[in-house]
């Protein structure tokens, strides 16, 4: 089998979830398959990261898309149906040399990650998979809920041609994926051709070897995601302070992981928080908590923060629909609270009962490795692929 794999990011370095999702299904793929890859890129991709994916690749091409080629691309698709970030990563050339590139290794299928690059293997005529990974159109009505009035107009008018776009691109594909039950529900599109391909964890790497434990409370996410800085914002200025009352001292948090806003630079302004940013090796975040809190309540797939704590063993607070997205069971995997003052007390609890606390660790860690390791979870994509 020869996969043609597209997609709008290079995947690789691992700092953002599609990223990591594509990367590791690669990785797995590649055992049984030949990978040719394309993606678009916004950011410079380095020849570092190239070797990383040529491993697992026979050949890579990336189309590197400028401002000025960005902006022109949007601009373009406002006076389009298309969704705004379809708009973005769809151009005449992008397809030619995506039907090219096709041609030239004589491809048996296409996988395409995100809806927003569909619009350019439309006309391919190979058996073609979709990964929608989450249902986007909803993402853009939560988000909506989020920010000052343009924020709220820009994605409400997002969701809108999203969700149309969603249902319009189905027919067209073979296969589709999402990552979650919720997500599938969401999309709208209640069909048996909907596989549900959850994500992994790195079971090997995110091993927790002992740390300082420095931290009393830890969250780690792309700090630039919008979801990600509405949990900060939520951790430190209504969780933290009501527990620090209660408990009658100051906590310490840490918060780390790429591109923090200047919301979330600025939290490091409340006593008892640390911001980290961007860390060569986001283990040292994780093993130095004693908690995961994440109090995501507009956010939407899997979260793979949650596994990634669960892997190195940090007991984890989280909402119910985090917790339903990964088939967490409260005081089993995990303690499960949805309003400020439930996210209160079971910290307390966490920090109080040590018997609980290390039931938690050892129930999720156990889960993760029956059930959460990659090669488990791309079956089901290479089974769809393979016609298995």
């Amino acid at each position: 089998m020869r996969l043609l794999v597209v997609a709008s990011r290079f995947p690789y370095p691992l700092q953002k979830g599609d990223k990591l999702r594509l990367y590791h299904q690669i990785r797995c793929l590649s055992e049984k398959m030949d990978i040719f890859l394309y993606t678009t890129s916004v950011a410079e991709v380095s020849e570092t990261d190239i070797e990383e994916l040529s491993k697992y690749c026979i050949d890579i091409r990336v189309h590197q898309l400028n401002q000025a080629s960005m902006i022109s691309n949007v601009s373009q698709s406002l006076f389009t149906p298309l969704p705004l970030q379809v708009g973005l990563f769809t151009t005449r050339k992008i397809k030619s040399e995506i039907k090219a590139f096709a041609e030239e290794h004589k491809v048996d299928h296409i996988y395409c990650q995100l809806a927003r690059m569909a619009e350019n293997i439309k006309g391919l005529e190979y058996p073609k998979t979709l990964d929608y990974m989450d249902a986007f159109g909803f993402g853009m009505t939560k988000r909506a809920e989020m920010g000052g009035l343009m924020k709220r107009l820009t994605y409400t008018f997002e969701a809108k041609r999203m969700k149309s776009y969603e249902r319009e691109i189905y027919p067209l594909f073979d296969h589709h994926t999402i990552i979650t039950e919720q997500d599938k529900t969401r999309l709208g599109i209640l069909n048996e051709k909907v596989t549900i391909v959850p994500n992994g964890v790195d079971t090997e790497f995110f091993k927790n070897h002992g740390g300082l434990l420095s931290y009393d409370i830890v969250f780690v996410g792309n700090m630039g995601y919008l979801p990600n800085i509405d949990a900060a914002k939520m951790l430190v200025n209504k969780i933290l302070p009501k527990t620090n009352k209660k408990l009658e001292r100051q906590l310490k948090v840490l918060i780390a992981g790429a591109r923090p806003s200047k919301e979330v630079i600025d939290l490091a302004k409340v006593e008892g928080v640390t911001i980290g940013g961007w860390m060569e090796d986001i283990r040292s975040a994780y093993k130095n908590g004693k908690i995961f809190v994440a109090p995501i309540f507009k956010g939407i797939g899997q979260q793979n923060k949650i596994l990634e704590a669960m892997s190195m063993e940090i007991p984890c607070v989280v909402n119910s629909h985090v917790a339903n997205g990964l088939g967490l069971e409260n005081e089993k995997h995990c303690l499960i609270a949805d309003s400020r003052d439930e996210f209160v007390e079971k910290i307390i609890l966490l920090l109080e009962e040590p018997i609980l606390y290390t039931n938690l660790l050892v129930n999720a860690k156990e889960l993760v490795m029956q059930k959460f390791v990659w090669k488990k979870q791309t079956q089901a994509l290479e089974d769809l692929i393979l016609g298995n």
